[in-house]
């Protein structure tokens, strides 16, 4: 099809994963911009009380299983993968996950938005990470993300599917509850330190959780961006001492910040599982971790992202009703 005769891709969108904190915040996304949309989830209830306030369709399904995941998604022109699983977990999990993914979508002929992260590029070599950037992971999450993205799109590639990738730094936000941004945000708002990984001076990309979403849904709407990846950036990258100051500032507080060295990490990965699947990542954290979102930007003619100072007032406004 010529590009004169290509149309935005607006249909029906399955959002997969859609309790999840970027899941939920697609399904808000694809909302606003008033598409019909189907939020697929394992916990029915959960969803319910998440999408109260919109109009949106409700599936239970569980993505380890072929025949419910291709029910899961009957009707889609886009299927926004933002599954996700436990961190202990996905070696076994994520590759039947996708699979099945993948071979629903090839039977329902629905669009694959992929939404990845940054851990199949190892430490940064350079001063940012652009899709260009070499496949260096050492650990074994970082090389399970990287048979993954080129699973989806060698199966592009074959004409199996048609799919795109989108990758962001970490998340941060309403409704992003994990290892990282508990100990972050969570503590703060109880009167805790706040907690950052090995250095607190090495810039570091964060998102907020809406500019993500944003960013998946637009790329996805294109549908030139198929067969590509593209890097959404977020605000400014920054360190974890200038980050941590900003929630204090937020909450009128003196910054109390707290830690966890190389060392600490090593010694609780022994003791405590969701720790012992970190420490391979103290890369990210030991030196300067910066995306790359250049190619995004022209694509979509936009560089308009969320303050961290704005983002973090409405991530610390969430903690505290929670």
């Amino acid at each position: 099809m010529s590009k004169a005769n290509q149309k935005k891709i607006e249909g029906k969108a399955v959002v997969l994963g859609a309790t999840g904190g970027l899941g939920s915040a697609v399904v808000f996304e694809l909302a606003k911009r008033k598409r019909s949309v189907i939020a697929v989830t394992r916990n029915t209830q959960r969803a319910k009380k998440l999408f109260q306030d919109i109009n949106v369709e409700i599936r239970q399904a569980d993505l380890m299983e072929q025949k419910e995941t291709i029910e899961a998604i009957q009707g889609a022109e886009v299927v926004y993968h933002c599954a996700n699983v436990n961190y202990t977990k996905w070696l076994k999990e994520f590759p039947i996950i996708n699979n099945n993914i993948l071979s629903a979508v090839k039977e329902v002929g629905s669009n694959l938005v992929f939404a990845d992260n940054l851990y199949m590029y190892g430490k940064m070599q350079g001063d940012k990470i652009s899709e260009e950037h070499p496949l260096n992971a050492q650990g074994k999450k970082g090389k399970l993300r990287i048979r993954l993205a080129k699973q989806i799109l060698e199966a592009h590639t074959k004409g199996d599917i048609n799919a795109v990738i989108v990758r962001f730094g970490d998340f941060y936000g309403p409704n992003v509850v994990n290892g990282f941004t508990k100990p972050l945000l969570e503590n703060p708002v109880k009167g805790k330190s706040a907690t950052w990984l090995v250095d607190l001076d090495k810039k570091h990309s964060m998102i907020y959780i809406r500019d993500a979403a944003k960013g998946m849904v637009t790329t996805s709407e294109n549908p030139n961006s198929y067969g590509q990846i593209f890097h959404v950036e977020g605000a400014e990258a920054v360190t974890g001492r200038e980050f941590i100051t900003m929630i204090f500032e937020e909450l009128n507080q003196e910054p109390k910040m707290k830690v966890l060295s190389e060392s600490t990490i090593k010694i609780l990965s022994m003791l405590v599982p969701i720790v012992k699947e970190l420490k391979e990542l103290n890369y990210e954290w030991k030196y300067p971790f910066i995306i790359d979102g250049t190619k995004y930007a022209s694509t979509f003619n936009t560089t308009e992202y969320t303050d961290h100072t704005v983002a973090i007032k409405e991530t610390v406004d969430w903690f505290k009703h929670q």
